[in-house]
Order: C-alpha cells, then structure tokens, then sequence
C-alpha cells in the first residue's frame, strides 16, 4: 500500500520552480545573496532537494542563463513575426520597449545582465546569442543606422533593467517613430 503522507515527486516542476525563485531573487538582490538557503527558505524545498537537481550555484546560474537566452529567443521570434518586421535592429527595439513592463522579462534580463557582469562566460554567451539572433553578424559590421538603433535599444534595455530615469511609454514610442525614420 502507498504511503499516503509521502510527497509525490515532480523533479521537473520542482527543478523550474528552483529557477524560477533563484530569479526572482536575482532580481531583486544581488545575485550573490541568492543561496540554497534562500532559495529553500522561499520554495519550501530542502537544500538538499536543491542540490540533487543542482551541484553548485554556478550550475544554477548557467542553467538559468542558458533557460533564459531560449526564452528570450521565443520571445523574440514572436515579436519578428507579429511586427513582420524583418529589420532586426528596429524588431529588437520594439521587442524591448514592449516587454518593459513584463515582470518576467525584466527580471530575466536582469538576470542575464548581472551574470554577464560577474563572469566573462555569460557574457559571452549573451553576445553570441545577440550576434545569432538580432545583429545577424558582428556588430561592427552592422550599417551606422541600424548601429544607433542598436545602441538606443540597449540604452532603453539598461535603464529599464536598472530601473533608471523612468521613460515613459510615450517617450519610448516617439524614439521609436524617430529612429523608424533611419531605415
């Protein structure tokens, strides 16, 4: 007869809501105070519950980063085809703007901006998957034009992710229109 107090088990449900917590705690902390501990103490998971599906925190952190670029490629894919906007650049900027006020996007971002910022690896990671997905090249290669939209739209990415300067959504659709005006 099964134990009827024993927990039924989701190892996958269970792995997701190990990053989903170490995220949000990213998010709104340093990565450094996201511990096994906080993250038990927040999911109701034994350390060692953690640990089975994580050795370390730096394998936590690469899982995430790399659950995150997949995401971020979803999410970028959809906005290329709702905006059927080809001009990756210009796609790119929209795709920010528009997902500024998604919690979970912001505090994805924030994520893979911090670890980038820890470690030569993720950063690395990010730009091979920028070079792959938005520029289509190395980015020096890329015209003056679609360059300043670049850079506007990782100007608009930073300050949201670091909750700078409050630019309204209206402020954001007028750069919008001026930059259309490059293309």
């Amino acid at each position: 007869m099964e134990n009827p107090y024993k927990r039924k088990k989701d190892p996958e449900a269970s792995k997701q809501l190990i990053l989903d917590t170490a995220a949000e705690i990213g998010a709104t902390a340093d990565w450094h105070q996201v511990t096994f501990q906080a993250i038990a103490d927040k999911t109701g998971l034994s350390k060692g519950g953690i640990i089975h599906h994580f050795r370390n925190k730096e394998e936590l952190l690469e899982e995430l980063v790399r659950q995150s670029l997949v995401e971020l490629t979803e999410w970028t894919v959809e906005e290329k085809r709702t905006s059927g906007n080809n001009i990756a650049p210009i796609a790119f900027l929209k795709f920010v703007i528009k997902k500024s006020s998604d919690i979970r996007y912001r505090r994805t971002m924030k994520v893979i901006l911090q670890a980038a910022l820890i470690n030569e690896h993720y950063k690395k990671m990010w730009d091979e998957w920028f070079t792959a997905h938005i520029s289509g090249g190395p980015v020096a290669d890329l015209n003056v034009n679609s360059l300043i939209i670049m850079l506007v739209a990782d100007g608009l990415w930073y300050a949201d992710n670091l909750g700078l300067y409050g630019i309204s959504a209206e402020k954001k659709e007028q750069i919008v229109n001026k930059l259309l005006n490059l293309n």
